[in-house]
């Protein structure tokens, strides 16, 4: 659920504030997800919360992120060049048949 959410606010940030990350910025993030995470299991004596926030802090976590970020990026500029495409051909000339 986090990554998914980190992954959604990533791309949102992308688009709708234009905002660019490198893969050392998405990692740095993850980083700290994970930090913040241990910090609260710490603090109510929930182990679940920590191994989760050691495993979100992990630089593998972070590399997948910034591979489903890029990749969803990459599928959202390829659909705003299909929506281009097909405004195009709707603006063109009609055929009779």
């Amino acid at each position: 659920m986090a990554t998914f959410l980190l992954i959604l606010g990533l791309t949102y940030a992308k688009f709708k504030l234009a905002l660019s990350f490198t893969t050392t910025d998405i990692t740095l993030m993850t980083s700290v997800l994970g930090s913040f995470i241990i910090l609260i299991g710490n603090i109510l004596n929930n182990k679940i919360l920590v191994e989760a926030g050691q495993s979100i802090r992990s630089a593998e976590f972070g590399e997948r992120v910034a591979e489903t970020t890029q990749a969803v990026i990459a599928v959202q500029a390829e659909l705003v060049k299909l929506k281009k495409t097909l405004e195009q051909n709707d603006k063109g000339p009609k055929k009779q048949v």
